[in-house]
């Protein structure tokens, strides 16, 4: 799989050829008809500090998305022979891959979240379903096991808002790290703790203390919708 840098950088190509020259696009995204920082990433400079090839970084992607009214995650998906940035109305959702666990024993992969790749969503689609206002800050995890169903099945993709990460102020499905596993539990406010619910009743509940919340939990993001999959033998 090609890194991110890659993607980006074929993909700043492809706009410095709709835009003729990258002085265009310089002024298109609000930059100095003059600005060498394009230009220098698509020539594999190096930062003269650390000797490392400069790249496109996530805050002037995203910027550029959004100065050339781009989908959110247009610069880290291969669009290859596709048609031109105005033309493509999606949004694009890292998944990564973590596989976040509905079962007892969770999993230990949570630090590897690196993005395995994209997945384009219309943006209709998304604003019905994820957000109206907000595209950033959504990727999506898959679920592993049975301890959720029926909310979830065993391979569901499931969208988690990363920024959304206030467990102690509002119940909702939340995806967890505890004590080093992996958890994809309905989280409830009780007196004193933090229950960790399985909607499959097979499964027992947890609880947590509040004062033990913060160095034992650490949360990756709040579950706004999943993609249910229906499998046929």
């Amino acid at each position: 799989m090609r890194s991110v840098n890659d993607v980006r950088k074929e993909n700043l190509i492809v706009l410095r050829e709709r835009f003729k020259t990258l002085a265009n696009l310089n002024l298109a995204i609000g930059k100095k008809k003059t600005d060498s920082t394009l230009s220098q990433i698509i020539n594999g400079a190096k930062d003269t500090r650390s000797g490392n090839v400069k790249n496109l970084g996530d805050r002037l992607a995203r910027e550029m998305e959004t100065k050339l009214s781009l989908g959110y995650g247009w610069m880290d998906a291969d669009h290859g022979n596709e048609a031109f940035p105005e033309d493509d109305d999606l949004i694009y959702l890292r998944r990564l891959n973590v596989s976040a666990c509905c079962g007892a024993a969770g999993i230990q992969n949570y630090e590897d979240e690196a993005y395995v790749d994209l997945m384009g969503v219309s943006r209709v689609w998304f604003k019905e379903n994820i957000n109206q206002i907000r595209e950033n800050g959504y990727e999506i995890i898959t679920a592993a096991g049975d301890s959720m169903e029926p909310t979830l099945k065993n391979g569901d993709l499931v969208v988690i808002d990363r920024f959304d990460t206030e467990i102690t102020k509002r119940d909702g499905v939340f995806c967890v790290l505890i004590d080093n596993d992996l958890y994809l539990k309905r989280v409830q406010r009780v007196p004193g703790s933090l229950r960790f619910i399985s909607d499959n009743r097979l499964y027992d509940s947890f609880e947590i203390r509040l004062a033990e919340v913060e160095s034992r939990v650490i949360v990756f993001g709040r579950m706004v919708n999943s993609l249910n999959l229906k499998r046929y033998d």
